[in-house]
């Protein structure tokens, strides 16, 4: 089957999102203050109509910088290591790209961070909880 990557709507990535990130929670853990305001990107990795990867990006500042943040990034159980990711990744840089960014930044999972370091991105900080209690760092990665 044909792997597809898309700009959707949130309620494509909420089922997934909530799944990897959020599982045992109420939905409403799943939902981010920014998922629905303009220029918010929800991109998703589809194999027919499964999502098996989502990103949300948003023009968000970091260090009084213009940038854009990336938030839920996930890719299915089961799924992982077969370069959804990477991919899914790829076309966020670009879709960012094209807006004018040149700082991507996120929270990233203490056990997401070689991913986050292997795509370019440099942690900022010590590990810090976050308010689920998971374990993050803050990672940044410019565009230019």
């Amino acid at each position: 089957m044909t792997v597809e990557l898309r700009v959707v709507a949130v309620e494509v990535v909420r089922p997934l999102r909530h799944a990897v990130l959020r599982p045992g929670m109420a939905l409403a853990e799943s939902v981010y203050p920014a998922d629905e305001l303009d220029g918010t990107l929800h991109v998703a990795v589809c194999e027919g109509d499964a999502v098996i990867g989502t990103a949300t990006v948003f023009p968000e500042p970091y260090d009084l910088r213009p940038a854009w943040r990336l938030r839920g990034m996930a890719v299915a159980e089961g799924r992982r290591g077969e370069g959804i990711g990477s991919r899914l990744l790829a076309e966020v840089l670009e879709q960012v790209r094209l807006r004018g960014a040149d700082l991507l930044w996120c929270n990233a999972r203490t056990e997401a961070l070689a991913f986050y370091t292997r795509h370019g991105f440099t942690v900022v900080g010590e590990e810090f909880l976050a308010a689920h209690g998971v374990p993050h760092y803050l990672a940044v990665r410019p565009l230019t």
